[in-house]
């Protein structure tokens, strides 16, 4: 993948997403570290292949029935038994769109909280879905990348029961998103500052 990176197959692919053209090497780097890793999730399974992608990239975990943050990686990786998250904290934490698809298949997830991660944008936002079925709380706080294009994708969950939404200095209409929320997550607490 690295070869890839130095001969530029991604530079299109990061053109698209923040209309810019220069990265630097961290970013790259942050890519890398965000890429998912199927055999990982066929060996340990959904959960444990999750939470070592977010503890990898600075983000905590709490396990179902627990009522601490998970936050040493290393404790992480030598914990026996089968776990499920319960709560997951990203707070400049260095996770992207790239890995949310380790969140496919978590089917324990209520509570998400995404604060001043940099690198979180529109297409996290709409890949969220993938845990349509249990997320009950979600948090964005001061994630810049964030506009209303990706707000919008939150009208699919439909299990919300808080939703906070904060420091977003790029949202054109807040009134509009807003109001298209409360309309499409009616029994949803939203709160938009």
């Amino acid at each position: 993948m690295i070869n890839q990176i130095l001969n530029g197959k991604f530079s299109s692919f990061i053109r698209q997403e923040n209309g810019l053209t220069k990265r630097s090497l961290f970013y790259w780097l942050t890519i890398i570290f965000n890429s998912v890793d199927k055999r990982r999730i066929e060996e340990v399974g959904p959960d444990q292949a999750c939470a070592e992608w977010l503890l990898k990239n600075g983000a905590y975990v709490k396990w179902k029935n627990s009522s601490e943050y998970l936050t040493d990686y290393n404790v992480l990786i030598k914990q026996t038994g089968i776990n499920y998250i319960q709560s997951v904290e990203a707070e400049n934490s260095g996770i992207t769109y790239v890995g949310f698809p380790y969140f496919d298949g978590c089917k324990h997830i209520e509570e998400v909280k995404l604060i001043r991660s940099r690198y979180i944008c529109n297409r996290a936002m709409s890949l969220l879905s993938f845990l349509k079925e249990s997320l009950t709380h979600l948090e964005v706080i001061e994630c810049p990348s964030v506009t209303d294009e990706g707000l919008y994708k939150l009208k699919k969950l439909q299990k919300l029961k808080i939703l906070k939404l904060e420091g977003m200095p790029y949202l054109k209409d807040p009134a509009d998103v807003r109001k298209q929320l409360m309309e499409s997550l009616p029994n949803t607490k939203i709160e938009l500052k």
